[in-house]
């Protein structure tokens, strides 16, 4: 396997949301992209990484393959590449080896062990969640941003009343409230067939909405005391996600 980014800017940026909560990842590439799929080790949540063929100057894999590497050890490479540098990924079977190239005013050469790993990729099931928002990603990380602040839990409330969809922080002496609609400069779309509520770890979203930067929008699905998914998408480029389990 050999692949090659135009550019190491999507990848620089979506690393450090992985490595909060992934050390390693295990990979599977194939026709249709390169994939990542893992549970974090507290089982809270799923991260979600599609990287598909458009994403590549270059895009050679010939069978299906799985991988697994050290997240935390690739980040610590990336700070070292410009976010304009074309890198390539490549696979050596006979060394055992993940072969990181960058090519800038030199090129460099960086070798990484492929690791055996107890984790595994994740097929996740169908999940029925209706209530959908498409809205500024930049918008949904101040949201965040701002709970952040009040308490360690946001509620999401969504009404079809309106319709509308409320993000709830409340502290001891301190609470906020932000509701979505449909004219929200913000919002691009809202469905929200039925009344649905679920709380969610605001640290999480706060770390995983980091790469607001990435994707100028982002889609997230829920119902009521089921996960939260959250997709960044970048036309049929990559794909960056994760599910969250609620709390209870």
């Amino acid at each position: 396997m050999k692949v090659t980014f135009p550019q190491a800017k999507e990848i620089k940026n979506i690393l450090p949301a992985i490595v909060s909560f992934l050390s390693e990842g295990t990979f599977k590439a194939n026709k249709d992209g390169i994939f990542l799929s893992s549970l974090d080790p507290a089982n809270v949540a799923v991260i979600l990484l599609d990287m598909y063929p458009n994403m590549f100057t270059e895009y050679d894999v010939q069978d299906e393959e799985k991988f697994t590497i050290n997240l935390e050890d690739l980040k610590k490479i990336m700070t070292k590449v410009a976010l304009k540098n074309q890198i390539s990924w490549e696979i050596d079977k006979e060394k055992n080896k993940f072969i990181l190239t960058v090519y800038g005013k030199a090129k460099k050469l960086f070798t990484l062990p492929l690791i055996e790993s107890e984790g595994s990729f994740m097929d996740l099931p169908n999940l029925e969640l209706p209530v959908k928002v498409e809205m500024d990603s930049k918008a949904f990380y101040d949201i965040i941003d701002s709970a952040k602040v009040i308490a360690d839990e946001i509620k999401v409330v969504a009404d079809p009343d309106g319709p509308k969809v409320s993000f709830i922080a409340e502290g001891e002496l301190k609470d906020m409230r932000i509701d979505l609609t449909p004219q929200d400069e913000s919002v691009l779309s809202m469905e929200v067939p039925s009344k649905a509520m679920a709380r969610y770890s605001i640290d999480y979203l706060y770390k995983l909405s980091k790469v607001a930067r990435i994707s100028d929008t982002l889609t997230f699905k829920l119902d009521s005391g089921k996960p939260i998914w959250i997709d960044y998408k970048s036309t049929d480029k990559f794909r960056f996600g994760f599910v969250l389990a609620p709390r209870e």
